[in-house]
């Protein structure tokens, strides 16, 4: 009865340490996930707050904003074109697999 109930209290206390493990894993990424939010705000906050105190002519400014955001969406679209042309590849490939993996699957269930 006695290495039996030891047998108990090791499982038991396997169990507890994995909860610990995946609860200080779960702690770390939301410790994480704040600081990546605290920068992007940071940085989001001077942008504006450079953008509003630049010795340009709101003009210009406005011009540079315009500018930036047109280059920053054609390399977004040009980006997602390659990924688009990436996933079509991906998925032939998977049928490709699958063609060649179901009739040998079919071969041994018969």
């Amino acid at each position: 009865m006695n290495e039996e109930n030891q047998k108990k209290v090791k499982e038991e206390s396997n169990e507890e340490n994995k909860k610990k493990v995946v609860k200080k894993e779960k702690e770390g990424i939301s410790y994480f996930l704040g600081i990546l939010i605290s920068i992007l705000t940071g940085l989001f906050v001077g942008f504006i707050v450079g953008t509003l105190f630049a010795p340009k002519p709101g003009k210009e400014i406005r011009k540079d904003i315009k500018d930036t955001t047109k280059d920053f969406v054609e390399k977004g679209k040009s980006k997602f074109e390659k990924v688009k042309v990436k996933g079509k590849e991906i998925i032939e490939k998977g049928k490709e697999l699958k063609e060649v993996i179901t009739p040998k699957k079919e071969n041994t269930e018969a």
